[in-house]
C-alpha cells in the first residue's frame, strides 16, 4: 500500500489458512520473571525507560503488533489491520507479591500468575495482536507478559519479537536486527490448493453457534484480571487508567515511530499442522506404556511423508467432536527451540518462563531449561489432587528408572 501523509493511512496483512486453524483460541499467555536485587527507585528510573524505548524501537521491525485483528464488511475473512497511530498497549504495575515464590519451582495456583498478564479485549469484530505488562518487584527483579492473538501470531514469531526486543534493549536502543530476528511478511509463499482457509472458517461458527464473523475467543473468561490488585507507579505522570474488577491499573501505550510505506506486512509463522493420534489410554499405562506411546506417535510422524496437509480439512471437526463427546484432548505448547532462557535484556537471563494460557488449553507446556544444559523444562496444569498423584507418579517414575540404569 503506498504511503500517504493522511493520518488515517492503513496498511493491512491477510491470513492464511495457517491462522485461521486459530482463530478463536485463547491468547497465548507467557511471563519471563528476571532476578534483579535493586529498589524501587532503579527500577523505575533506570531498568523501566529502558525497556520502554527498546520497546518501541522493536516496534518498528514489528508493526502488525500494534494493529487490530478485523473483521470488515466487505470481506470474507479477518485480516490484520494497522491504522497510522495505533498502538501495543503497556500495562505498568507494581507488586509486592513473593517473587521467589512465584518464579521458583514450587507448585503454585494458577490463578496468581494472572495477575501479571495483560488483558486483550475481545469483541466479535476488533480484537488487538498483543499487549504487554511490565511488574516491578522492589529488591527483587520484575516480571515481562504479554497475551497474543494466536491467529496472528505464534510461538516461533512471538520468541523472535521478545528475543528482538530484549536484543535491542541489551544494545541501548541499537535498533539493527540480525538475520534471524529480522521478520518476513511475503504471505503469498503459503498456497492453498485445497482450500483450507474455507474450512476452517466454516468449521469455527458450527461448533459454538455464534455470530458466524465472531472474533471472540472460546472459552476464554471476559477478564481475567478481576482479581488484580495492582498498585500504580509514578502517579505524576499522565497515564490512562483502566478499570478492572474494581481495581485501577496504570496503563500506557507505544508505538514503533516509522513510516509504513517502508514495511512489507507478513508474519515469520512456522508452517505447522497438528494431527489426531488415536490411543488406548489402558495400554500407555502399562509398564510398556512410554514405548507404546512413541510408537504411535512416530507412525503419525512417518504418516507425513503423504503431505503435511493430510487430513487437514478435517482437523478443526474432528478436535470439536472429540471434545463433545468427553474425550481426552491433549496438546503440546511451546518448544525448547525457541530457546525462551536467553532472552536477556541486559540484566541476564530469566529465572523463570511460565506459559499462564496451558490452564486454559490444558496443553502440555515444553521449554528449554534455565539452567542452559540442553535440558527441558515440562510444565501442566491440573486440579490439587491431581497435581499431588502426578508428582508422586513422576518421582516414582524417575526413581524406578535410575535403578534400572544401576
Amino acid at each position: 500500500m503506498p504511503h500517504t501523509p493522511d493520518s488515517n493511512a492503513q496498511t493491512t496483512l491477510p491470513l492464511t489458512f495457517f491462522d485461521l486453524l486459530w482463530l478463536r483460541f485463547p491468547p497465548t499467555q507467557r511471563l519471563f520473571f528476571y532476578k534483579f536485587s535493586c529498589p524501587e527507585t532503579t527500577l523505575i528510573d533506570t531498568i523501566l525507560p529502558k525497556l520502554k524505548h527498546s520497546l518501541s524501537v522493536t516496534l518498528q521491525h514489528y508493526i502488525p503488533l500494534a494493529g487490530k485483528l478485523t473483521w470488515p464488511l466487505d470481506s470474507d475473512k479477518p485480516i490484520v489491520q494497522y491504522n497510522e497511530g495505533d498502538a501495543v498497549s503497556l500495562t505498568v504495575a507494581e507488586s509486592e507479591a513473593n517473587f521467589y515464590q512465584l518464579s521458583g519451582n514450587s507448585f503454585r495456583e494458577a490463578k496468581e500468575l494472572h495477575h501479571f498478564l495483560p488483558y486483550l479485549l475481545a469483541s466479535q469484530t476488533r480484537v488487538p495482536v498483543m499487549a504487554l505488562q511490565i511488574t516491578l518487584f522492589p529488591n527483587a527483579g520484575f516480571c515481562v507478559g504479554y497475551a497474543a492473538n494466536h491467529a496472528v501470531i505464534d510461538g516461533k514469531s512471538i520468541a523472535m519479537f521478545m528475543h528482538s526486543w530484549a536484543s535491542i534493549c541489551k544494545r541501548d536502543g541499537e535498533s539493527t536486527l540480525s538475520r534471524e530476528l529480522t521478520p518476513i511478511y511475503d504471505r503469498t509463499v503459503v498456497k492453498d490448493p485445497s482450500d483450507l482457509e474455507k474450512a476452517y472458517l466454516n468449521s469455527w461458527p458450527a461448533d459454538n453457534g455464534s455470530n458466524e464473523r465472531s472474533l471472540e475467543f472460546q472459552g476464554h473468561e471476559s477478564s481475567n484480571g478481576c482479581d488484580v490488585r495492582h498498585i500504580p507507579i509514578d502517579k505524576s505522570k499522565h497515564r490512562e487508567y483502566q478499570e478492572v474488577g474494581g481495581s485501577h491499573m496504570a496503563r500506557e501505550t507505544y508505538r514503533g515511530e516509522t513510516s509504513i510505506s517502508s514495511i512489507n506486512f507478513c508474519n515469520n509463522k512456522c508452517l505447522h499442522m497438528g494431527c489426531i493420534i488415536d490411543a488406548d489410554t489402558n495400554k500407555c499405562m502399562e509398564e510398556d506404556g512410554v514405548a507404546i506411546a512413541a510408537w504411535i506417535i512416530a507412525e503419525a510422524i512417518r504418516g507425513l511423508d503423504d503431505g503435511v496437509l493430510k487430513g487437514a480439512k478435517e482437523f478443526i471437526p474432528n478436535v470439536f467432536s472429540r471434545l463433545k463427546e468427553d474425550g481426552l484432548v491433549s496438546s503440546i505448547a511451546g518448544s525448547p527451540r525457541f530457546e525462551l532462557y536467553k532472552i536477556d535484556f541486559g540484566w541476564g537471563r530469566p529465572s523463570k518462563v511460565e506459559m499462564v494460557s496451558i490452564d486454559k488449553s490444558g496443553a502440555f507446556y515444553l521449554s528449554d531449561s534455565r539452567e542452559g544444559n540442553g535440558g527441558v523444562e515440562i510444565g501442566v496444569v491440573l486440579k490439587k489432587h491431581e497435581t499431588e498423584a502426578f508428582a508422586s507418579l513422576f518421582a516414582s517414575g524417575l526413581e524406578n528408572h535410575q535403578v534400572q540404569k544401576s
